[in-house]
């Protein structure tokens, strides 16, 4: 598209130049035939006037068919631009790709009974207020995210034990992310109240989420 753009420029600076020296031909025939028979240089007259006409017409035309064609490569850089953007987005989602950015962590101590549908709700909660990205001990969390209570102590994240203490990151407004969590009635509250679960939750700057692993893209 761009060779077809220069091109058509180089074709508008000919034509200019076409029309120019048309112009100036004409005034040198009107003035070497000033004393010819009326009737040819009418004659004459018209016959440039014509041919100045359809130059003109052609350079309008390639005029606006290069406008055409500059608009048509804008839009497809505009649509080129957002489909990478989409496809940045669908990596982030899928945890081909490391993620940086402000957020919280979410931290829990051995002493907590904690349960796997504690981790379940912990991670909904966390998509609801706006997580773009979650890992737990350093475990992407995405669709293929496989989490399982093997005994009443031990719980598994993709077929690994889940030590403690576990920590559970969270990437976005770091703000949001808590007050979804500790609201009244929230989730917090809820684990505090019911089962002396008592997480301690921390703001930070920047957080650093690694891309999924290998053997879970598999599993």
């Amino acid at each position: 598209m761009n060779k077809t753009t220069v091109s058509f420029t180089i074709v508008l600076l000919i034509l200019g130049m076409v029309i120019s020296m048309q112009f100036k031909t004409q005034q040198q025939l009107i003035n070497s035939l000033a004393y010819q028979d009326a009737r040819d240089l009418i004659t004459i007259y018209h016959t440039m006037k014509a041919k100045e006409e359809e130059l003109t017409a052609t350079l309008q035309e390639l005029r606006q068919r290069r406008n055409d064609l500059v608009s048509q490569v804008s839009r497809g850089e505009e649509r080129i631009n957002q489909t990478q953007k989409e496809i940045e987005q669908l990596k982030i989602l899928s945890g081909e790709v490391p993620v940086s950015g402000p957020g919280i962590t979410v931290t829990i101590t051995r002493d907590a009974p904690l349960l796997h549908y504690d981790l379940i709700d912990l991670v909904n909660e966390l998509w609801a207020t706006g997580a773009e990205a979650i890992a737990i001990n350093d475990h992407r969390v995405t669709i293929n995210t496989h989490i399982q209570q093997y005994s009443p102590n031990e719980i598994l994240i993709n077929n690994e034990s889940l030590l403690f203490p576990v920590v559970v990151k969270a990437i976005g407004d770091p703000h949001t992310l808590e007050k979804g969590l500790t609201f009244t009635g929230g989730l917090v509250e809820n684990w505090r109240i019911l089962y002396g679960i008592y997480p301690s939750i921390t703001a930070r700057e920047r957080i650093t989420i690694p891309a999924v692993k290998i053997q879970e893209t598999r599993s």
